[in-house]
């Protein structure tokens, strides 16, 4: 089963970040007009021919597919499975705004939900809460708890940790903007009659996501966490719940490790694996050599120059289930982009923004930098998901046309000095991504070239990632790239609401009036068949306004060690609280055998 999970952003390394602060977006942000500014016959935003998904799924992996061989035997619990974790985690509180994808991943061993998802039909299913009920009206929402369920302290869980969990993101000194905006129309919760073990939430106005978010609260212990500062405290970093793992210890730069929980409620799905070990393995290559000598037992995400000319090798196949699959951890998707800090003068006119999109060579860059693993993506939403405008082209690789757009900006080079400038402001500016990444790298380093060609002078800025975390959600940035981790039935208000833009997760301070209606509507519409004209009348809007450079789907490229049984891979990827290992192929005795390694 899956926990359900807020909608992140995640860099090309396969990190998070949420953000809350920074300046409020000038007042004549341009808004979009109805008319493409690109006249071609290519041009973005003319009907295209449906896109032909099943060729592409070709490469993919099938939902629900088992990797290896199905066995009759009796799983065996012990082991363990070592993971990667390509940056550390600030902490491991689930609420706050500074929670990455590293963090969220962990914490989904460690903190039960109300309701999950079903693996293989991502159907809701009760986990904490056993039974629920929907009014009518989808105004009020009534969950019955278990009462045999304890933290990993031995304290009972009940509706008064429920309750206060969200009171904590509701609490605007607490930094959870980014998880605040999904719960805004709620308007009282409470016990019912006094019950502990029964709560009742009811709501200003419907919103078709509800269910999702209430059910997908973590739910945190008041006895623990209602003490001391809530942002800073101590258990962030040394976290208690109620799930099927136990925080153990977390190393500093060396590795998280997680411990089965021996007092877990739900038998019917206790883990086998005895322990979770993340391994905080900051270089792509140096994490493939541990992986090839058997130290790591699952890679998320392979460099595409690893999976070419390494992982297809016949020794490394022996030893691993490899796959191609769209899905992260908890998501079916993601997309990759630049984002253009809207607050500074040279990013207001969209003009400009669709010339620097035009000066990006996306295609050559994904042939050759990622060997063609991925697809281009142009908006917001899952580009296999109906909500998705399968008739949107990309925007052109054209630097003769992004010149002209540039000049009817009012750029030009006045001085002769090979750089554009305007109003005595030269077009110079900083590109910020995270370090650690050579393919990220190598992207910046020929958009930086192309750039300069066109009269732009940009410089790249490596920044460690915590660093780099703080800069985007303080907002001191002049571009950026992440990407956006894409959940079931997701909606972009979180990214897109000018109400987002200040404390949220609405990085370039975006604003448009057409945009915040449509958005607004999404959420109270609960027929996807009349949501998916607004996803796709909005996906136009942002394909003109190009507030981002929508850049990649990338692939995620896999691999298992074989030793495991019952690897399943699903639309949201695989889950190793199936997974077991015969008695006699299992690696790690107990800590300080896995220790030595």
């Amino acid at each position: 089963m899956r926990k359900f999970l807020p909608l992140s952003i995640v860099t090309l390394l396969s990190l998070a970040a949420l953000s809350c602060g920074g300046p409020p977006p000038p007042e004549d942000t341009p808004t979009p007009t109805a008319t493409p500014t690109t006249p071609t016959p290519a041009a973005p935003g003319e009907a295209a021919p449906a896109v032909n998904l099943d060729e592409k799924n070709k490469l993919l992996s099938p939902v629900n597919e088992l990797l290896g061989k199905p066995t009759d035997v009796q799983p065996v619990a012990g082991d363990a499975v070592v993971l990667r974790l390509e940056q550390e985690p600030g902490h491991l509180n689930m609420l706050l705004d500074t929670a990455d994808a590293y963090s969220r991943n962990i914490g989904g061993y460690l903190f039960d939900t109300l309701l999950e998802r079903d693996n293989r039909t991502m159907e809701i299913v009760p986990a904490l809460a056993e039974q629920y009920e929907v009014a009518e009206d989808h105004m009020t929402y009534t969950f019955s708890l278990r009462k045999d369920v304890s933290f990993s302290d031995g304290t009972p869980l009940t509706g008064e940790d429920v309750l206060f969990t969200l009171d904590k993101i509701m609490d605007k000194s607490v930094e959870a903007a980014d998880l605040r905006n999904y719960y805004q129309d709620i308007s009282s919760y409470e016990l019912v009659d006094g019950d502990k073990y029964k709560i009742r939430f009811h709501c200003a106005k419907p919103y078709f996501k509800h269910l999702d978010m209430l059910g997908g609260i973590m739910v945190l212990p008041k006895h623990i966490y209602g003490t001391r500062d809530f942002n800073t405290h101590p258990n962030n970093r040394n976290p208690i719940g109620s799930g099927p793992y136990i925080f153990d210890t977390w190393d500093t730069n060396q590795q998280i490790v997680l411990r089965r929980n021996p007092n877990y409620w739900n038998k019917a799905r206790e883990p086998h694996i005895e322990k979770m070990v993340w391994k905080i393995i900051v270089d792509d290559d140096a994490a493939f050599q541990v992986l090839a000598r058997g130290d790591m037992d699952h890679a998320a995400d392979l460099t595409p120059e690893q999976w070419e000319k390494q992982v297809q090798e016949p020794a490394f196949q022996s030893k691993f289930y490899t796959y191609t699959s769209l899905s992260r951890p908890g998501y079916v998707g993601s997309f990759t982009y630049i984002a253009w800090n809207l607050r500074l003068p040279m990013f207001q006119d969209k003009r400009v923004r669709q010339a620097l999109a035009m000066l990006c060579d996306r295609q050559t860059i994904l042939d050759t930098i990622y060997y063609g693993l991925g697809e281009l993506v142009t908006g917001p939403e899952f580009s296999r998901a109906r909500e998705y405008d399968q008739t949107l082209q990309p925007w052109p690789f054209d630097p003769a046309r992004a010149k002209a757009l540039l000049a009817e900006a009012g750029w030009k080079d006045s001085d002769n000095d090979g750089v554009l400038d305007k109003d005595g402001v030269k077009f110079a500016y900083n590109y910020m991504i995270p370090s650690g990444s050579k393919e990220f790298e190598q992207l910046a380093t020929v958009y930086k070239e192309e750039l300069a060609r066109a009269g732009i002078s940009m410089t790249i800025q490596l920044r460690e990632w915590a660093s780099f975390l703080e800069a985007v959600t303080k907002r001191n940035f002049e571009s950026v790239s992440l990407s956006w981790a894409i959940p079931v039935d997701s909606e972009p208000y979180q990214i897109w609401h000018s109400s987002q833009s200040e404390q949220g997760s609405n990085y370039p301070g975006y604003r448009n009036p057409e945009v915040d209606k449509i958005l607004e509507d999404i959420r109270v519409e609960f027929d996807r068949e009349k949501r998916i004209p607004l996803f796709h009348r909005f996906h136009r809007i942002m394909h003109e306004d190009q507030a981002y450079t929508f850049l990649f789907n990338r692939y995620s490229l896999q691999a298992v060690d074989k030793r495991f049984n019952n690897v399943y891979l699903y639309a949201v990827g695989v889950d190793p609280r199936e997974w077991w290992v015969p008695t006699e192929l299992q690696r790690y005795a107990g800590p300080s055998k896995l220790a030595a390694q």
